[in-house]
């Protein structure tokens, strides 16, 4: 990493993303069943979050290839910005705050991940290509985790929307990343493309 600053800069990216999503993906059912709603409703909202993360892959990718990947990242970061600020509006129970909310949340962690992880893949040397990727992957599963465990810390002191609210400073540094890899690309060239 210390030879392509790129690759720190997409772990880092990967890792606050799904941080971001796994807190409060993982919280929004409890929010929503505080105010009413049930296990059908919440089901159908995390669906539309599902949706979101997967539904689009193949679109993503074509951004990544047309735009440039780190730009995707950076478009990524802020689809999250938005996400959490309709999380942190959204009421207890269903409401369309909620579930647009998780739709972005969905479709940002998207943009972020097909962007960041084909990053990692590009930059990293063919030699230690699967040593990166194992660490980028481990990184990523411990900050998710992490993040789970701080979440409902922070929803059971102050509740889900200063969650919402708090995962902003993570997406701020998920753009941060993407603005780094941006001028770290412009001087270095990947070790492969990836179609």
């Amino acid at each position: 990493m210390r030879e392509r600053p790129v690759l720190g800069y997409a772990i880092a990216g990967l890792a606050l993303t799904h941080a971001t999503m796994i807190g409060v993906m993982t919280m929004t059912p409890l929010h929503m069943e505080h105010g009413g709603s049930g296990l059908e409703v919440i089901g159908i909202v995390i669906s539309v979050h599902v949706l979101g993360m997967f539904a689009f892959s193949p679109l993503v990718g074509l951004l990544a290839d047309r735009l440039g990947r780190a730009p995707v990242l950076a478009a990524g970061g802020v689809v999250l910005l938005a996400a959490l600020l309709l999380c942190a509006s959204a009421p207890s129970g269903m409401s369309w705050q909620v579930t647009a909310g998780l739709l972005l949340l969905g479709l940002g962690w998207s943009l972020a991940m097909v962007s960041a992880s084909t990053l990692v893949a590009e930059h990293a040397p063919l030699e230690v290509r699967t040593d990166v990727q194992g660490v980028s992957d481990l990184v990523m599963g411990l900050t998710a985790a992490a993040a789970g465990a701080v979440a409902g810390v922070i929803v059971g002191a102050a509740g889900y929307p200063a969650l919402a609210l708090a995962s902003l400073l993570l997406v701020v540094g998920v753009l941060g990343c993407a603005a780094r890899a941006i001028g770290e690309g412009r001087g270095s060239e990947p070790t492969r493309r990836v179609v």
